[in-house]
């Protein structure tokens, strides 16, 4: 199939085009430009464009600082993308536009050619995406616990204030660092395995809650923590989050709590059997005192009286020293 010659294919390429295509000469004329980019600058400028005209009676004082600029860059042989925001009717659109240096057959320097195009819907959704990542970052950054995000190789991506305050790491030495970092040696055989099967079938997870699990510190100290996961998807990549919480503390004050537990059974233990003996001694001597009995034998009962009352007076004294608030607290 011949092309026939009385038809400019190129044109019809350039005007079958999305994107606004403009040649501009050395001098700042128009050479050759498409449909798209003639609609263009008649939306925006009001202004027809025309072979020949200069290009830089279409552009405003700003653009044309800007403009110029970038010429210059590309009559060196550069090729230059710059992103702006035009306004239309007052609505501001986003454009991408790619000026680069452009050669006749002979390889001679003919001039540039800027190509527009709208961006409009793919930057506004870059904004909105990176305004939710950093409200994402903010929000992660005034947790009031230790929060890892852990890609697939089980990489340390990102952390928070409070991870440094909890491991006494700075930021910078866990980015990119193995989450094994925080593990306790004992307790790396085979970490790395789980964190590859949890990544697979990521779900809510809280580890610590009825197992007591420990991490380590820089300094060495290792802390009881409890861990709660969860996986997530950004543009196609899985991650996992971790939150972190020290419960030392917790582990330490529960503990104390079941020993003073033990305690309070012990006394009550003290309180249900030993004080009874002294007390039946002592009940059951009165009673001899009260049947009537020589002089010699009362004072034997007196004496007996004495050793009883004593010993219960014994185990008060240590009932009250061991449920003082000092021992309880």
């Amino acid at each position: 199939m011949n092309a026939d010659a009385s038809i400019n294919y190129a044109q019809i390429i350039m005007d079958n085009s999305t994107d606004a295509i403009l040649l501009i000469g050395l001098d700042h004329s128009v050479l050759a430009y498409n449909q798209n980019l003639k609609d263009t600058i008649l939306a925006y400028s009001g202004k027809i464009l025309k072979a020949g005209d200069n290009y830089l009676e279409f552009l405003n004082k700003e653009d044309t600082t800007v403009f110029l600029d970038i010429f210059q860059r590309c009559m060196s042989g550069e090729t230059v993308t710059i992103e702006r925001i035009e306004e239309l009717n007052k609505i501001p659109v986003w454009f991408e536009f790619r000026l680069n240096p452009t050669y006749d057959k002979d390889k001679n320097l003919l001039g540039i050619c800027l190509r527009g195009k709208d961006i409009d819907t793919r930057k506004k959704m870059e904004i909105a995406h990176s305004e939710s990542e950093e409200k994402f970052r903010n929000l992660i950054e005034s947790a009031p616990n230790a929060i890892l995000i852990v890609d697939t190789k089980g990489k340390i991506v990102h952390c928070n204030l409070e991870t440094e305050n909890t491991f006494g790491y700075r930021k910078e030495e866990l980015i990119n660092q193995s989450v094994e970092l925080l593990v306790p040696l004992r307790h790396r055989s085979g970490h790395d395995n789980l964190v590859s099967g949890y990544i697979q079938a990521p779900r809510p997870m809280r580890i610590g809650k009825n197992q007591v699990t420990s991490a380590i510190k820089k300094d060495g100290t290792e802390i009881l923590v409890e861990i709660s996961l969860n996986g997530f998807e950004v543009n196609q990549t899985n991650y996992v989050s971790a939150i972190i919480v020290d419960i030392t503390e917790k582990i330490q004050a529960e503990n104390k709590i079941k020993v003073q537990i033990q305690e309070l059974k012990e006394i009550a233990r003290i309180q249900s059997h030993e004080i009874r003996r002294p007390l039946a001694n002592i009940l059951g001597l009165l009673e001899l005192l009260e049947s009537g009995m020589t002089e010699e034998k009362r004072n034997e009962v007196h004496s007996y009286l004495r050793k009883s009352a004593n010993d219960l007076d014994e185990l008060v004294v240590d009932i009250v020293k061991r449920s003082s608030i000092s021992n309880i607290l």
